[in-house]
């Protein structure tokens, strides 16, 4: 297709002078005031998206809302016939400040635009305007070496918070963002300030401070990299550049009139050119340098095709400081062919942008739609004509990659433009990356004057575009190899560009729980190792979201599943006595769960197992027996005396057959004048329930008690020995009330003074394990009742059917008086007699 040809009533198009994106710039002819503008008209591909011409047309007013003499001025705003929006505005023929640094810039000369661009700054932001891209670039100079910024595309009107460009990007040019810009994060004031740092210290070196292969390296380093520093005879300029550039805008200067006392301070000979407080200085000013003529917002005409010859242009000679600060202080007057309009004619910019307004709002009202214009291509010009160069897209990944969280969707991408190629420069310029839009200056750095026009210089945001490629790395199973292309790395740097970014976050969490999934799939097929592996791996990328509780929570959830199993299998083996099987299923359980409270207490209980002090209970039929304490190798004692319901037990099964009711006679409180054939175990005569100690049994029927626990444990009970019980209860405590004696209690219920003065609250028995133990456990071996030992009366050896004419009783009972009897007191009794003051304890032989 051939060129567009653009026609705008009321102005005379000269010829093009830049190019970009977005837009085409002219230089052209106001028909009515005849001067010369730089027309700017929306390129017909974007026409019909109202993003862009919304965006279009929010500079146009901007600008024409901002009367400054550093900023650029906006005359008119339209629609052409074709439906294409322009605007038109001052013509800034002298260059721009990339080239005058490029081509060395003195001390006093930038000292001149620097203070040119805080007071434009200043101006603006007392407005609500933060523009965003203060780059060289952007600053142009107009006929009279006056610094201009220019290009408030991407400005953001910050009293409303109204923002165009799409969220998660951040925007300006890369070498000059300030750090929370980089991060795509809220800007104000201090954010310019920093730009303005950046551009200085440019100016002061001919380079920005930092620099990197792409936009995302750069980005980094405003970020985290520290402030350069500069050459012995800038070092004046430091104090400045430090505080311009410091990373958190608190420590910044707060606003353009505190950076201002800072170039002062850093200048005080050149400081009467921007402060009219200023004293006057000693040193001599240096001579003013000429300043280019051409190279505009417009910029002049683009180099004939092919051509890597920059364009030269002439130079004109500045006005003097005082003419410079005049023009800064006061509104500049237009002018028609270079010579200074009446008075009358002042009016006519402020006029003209009334009518423009009014024909808009006319215009805007009377069109009807039209259909959406397909996008324009441009054909090559002839060598000798300036033709705009159409911006190379950069093809972004499919936005169908699977996402790294569940609940989140993928970042908005852009394809960012791509400047034509160019000459080779000694200044590095800012390399084009599908991550980085290339600033307008950086095509400048080529060595030509005309370049194009960047309407909306671009930088992806370094954490949303980690948090993409994580997604890509994520779906195709890179979540930590290969080093340098991970989902991981990329996500353990957004967090360290955003520590609070919940994306970052939640993509860390899910590279986590993919783990536990492989952990889980080899704990199926029973490979333990690498289940292991896998749960150290999830919990270590874990650590990357240091405030996340749901990965260990979700790990510590399946080892506890995973062992519960191996645990019960110990459990049980322990409570049998069974030890090296105990043992396997602990160590198996802590292999799967190292940290899980039940196996540790397991493995301590196992490794107590058969040593002495160690509890345990037998089998017997559905239930267990009595508990009891290893006390040696050999044997373990019964922890208390045999109870009522447990006796109980034996006397339903085999009892009650092997000794009829009324066979044997019952003594109460050991007198043979109160003895009865009526009293019995169930009815002693002594307040009890099942967990009182049984009494008035016989020898005979304690002996067959554990002649029938053998039976059904499999393993050998019997009755203890003298020297057994008096090697226990020689370690029992004494004292008053620490064993169930005669006390006060007793004394009450007998009415008698044999007791001793403290009470236990126990007249007769009390239940069993009431009193304190020994070692291991064993409680109740002093009081409480007399016991059966397996022993004649003459201290033989006795056990079931032993023909014995008494059998021997060991120990004190409720009965027995303080200091009147010893722990280890003993006494015999006849066969067929039993007390209700004597019960018996068991004990069980261990094999070997």
């Amino acid at each position: 297709m051939g060129q567009v040809v653009i026609e705008i009533p009321g102005y005379v198009i000269k010829r093009e002078i830049g190019a970009g994106g977005m837009a085409t710039v002219h230089l052209a002819t106001q028909t009515s005031l005849e001067r010369e503008v730089a027309l700017k008209v929306m390129s017909p591909a974007l026409a019909a998206d109202p993003t862009f011409s919304k965006r279009f047309l929010q500079e146009a007013r901007m600008l024409a809302s901002l009367a400054h003499p550093n900023i650029v001025a906006v005359y008119d705003v339209g629609v052409t016939p074709n439906q294409l929006h322009y605007f038109s505005m001052q013509y800034l023929p002298g260059g721009d400040l990339a080239g005058r640094v490029r081509r060395g810039i003195e001390e006093r000369d930038l000292v001149i635009a620097v203070a040119g661009v805080a007071r434009a700054l200043g101006y603006a932001h007392q407005r609500g305007y933060v523009h965003r891209d203060v780059a060289p670039g952007n600053i142009l100079y107009d006929a009279n070496n006056n610094p201009v910024l220019t290009d408030f595309g991407i400005a953001l009107a910050a009293a409303s918070g109204s923002r165009i460009t799409s969220a998660g990007f951040s925007v300006g040019t890369s070498h000059y963002m300030s750090p929370e810009q980089a991060r795509g994060g809220d800007v104000d004031a201090r954010s310019d300030i920093y730009s303005l740092g950046v551009l200085t210290y440019f100016g002061l070196t001919g380079r920005p401070p930092y620099d990197g292969a792409d936009g995302f390296a750069v980005a980094y380093a405003h970020v985290f990299e520290p402030v350069p520093r500069l050459p012995p005879d800038k070092a004046h300029w430091q104090p400045l550049i430090d505080r311009a550039l410091s990373k958190d805008p608190k420590d910044r200067f707060d606003d353009t009139e505190q950076f201002l006392e800072g170039l002062a301070a850093a200048v005080p000979q050149y400081a009467t050119l921007f402060r009219d407080d200023a004293p006057p200085s000693s040193a001599p000013a240096p001579a003013p340098r000429p300043a280019t003529t051409t190279s505009v917002m417009s910029m002049p005409p683009a180099r004939p095709a092919g051509s890597d010859v920059p364009t030269k242009v002439p130079r004109s000679t500045p006005e003097p400081a005082t003419v410079a600060r005049a023009k800064a202080t006061s509104t500049p007057k237009p002018a028609v062919d270079g010579k200074p309009k009446s008075p009358l004619l002042r009016w006519w910019p402020v006029l003209i942008v009334v009518v423009g307004v009014g024909l808009i709002a006319f215009a805007m009202l009377a069109r009807r739609p039209v259909p959406r214009p397909a996008p324009v291509t441009q054909s090559p010009a002839p060598a000798t004509t300036p033709a705009p160069v159409p911006p190379t897209a950069t093809p972004s990944p499919p936005s169908e990659a699977p996402a790294v969280a569940n609940n989140t969707s993928p970042p908005a991408e852009t394809s960012p433009s791509t400047p034509a190629t160019t000459a080779p420069s000694t200044t590095p310029p800012s390399a084009p990356t599908a991550m980085d839009a290339v600033e307008a200056s950086d095509a400048k750095a080529a060595g030509a004057d005309a370049v194009q026009l960047d309407d909306l210089p671009t930088v992806v945001d370094p954490v949303m575009e980690s948090i993409r490629l994580a997604k890509i790395d994520f779906a195709a199973q890179r979540l930590t190899n290969p080093a340098g292309s991970n989902a991981l790395e990329r996500l353990q740097l957004a967090l360290k560009l955003d520590p609070k970014n919940k994306q970052a976050r939640q993509g860390v969490v899910d590279i986590a729980k993919r783990y536990i999934e492989y952990a889980e799939k080899n704990r199926a097929s029973n490979d333990l190792a690498a289940y292991d592996k896998y749960l150290k791996q999830a919990l270590d990328v874990g650590k990357n979201a240091p405030d996340d509780t749901e990965v260990p929570k979700a790990v510590a959830l399946s080892r506890q599943s995973a062992a519960a199993p191996f645990v019960a299998q110990g459990k049980a083996a322990a409570a049998a006595g069974d030890k090296a099987a105990a043992t396997a299923a602990y160590q198996k359980a802590q292999q799967l769960d190292p940290d899980n409270d039940a196996v540790k207490e397991g493995l301590k209980f196992v490794a107590t197992i058969g040593e002495p002090g160690f509890a345990f209970r037998d089998k017997m039929g559905d239930g267990q027996g009595p508990e009891l304490v290893i006390l040696d190798a050999r044997m373990a004692m019964a922890k208390h005396d045999v109870t009522r319901g447990e006796f109980r037990r034996f006397w339903n099964a085999v009892g009650k057959s092997q000794f009829p009711e009324g066979s044997i006679s019952c003594r109460d409180r050991e007198s043979v004048f109160r003895s009865s054939k009526k009293r019995s175990w169930e009815n002693p005569d002594v307040a009890q329930d099942d967990t009182h100690p049984v009494v008035c049994v016989s020898w005979e029927e304690a002996a067959s008690y554990a002649q029938w626990l053998s039976k059904q444990t499999g393993k050998h009970y019997r009755l203890m020995t003298a020297a057994e019980f008096d090697n226990v209860v020689r370690k029992a405590p004494t004292g008053a009330c620490k064993s169930n004696l005669a006390d006060a209690s007793f004394n009450k219920k007998y009415d008698t003074r044999d007791g001793a003065d403290c009470d236990d609250g126990y007249a007769g028995t009390s239940p069993v394990g009431h009193f304190g133990g020994v070692a291991g456990g064993i409680a109740d071996i002093d009081g409480n009742v007399r016991t059966w030992v397996g022993a004649c009366g003459n201290g033989s050896a006795a056990e079931v059917g032993s023909r014995c004419r008494d059998f021997l009783v060991k120990g004190r009972s409720w009965l027995s008086q303080p200091g009147k009897e010893s722990p280890t007191f003993s006494d015999t009794y006849g066969a067929d007699v039993s007390l209700n003051t004597v019960g018996f304890r068991v004990v069980r032989d261990l094999e070997k």
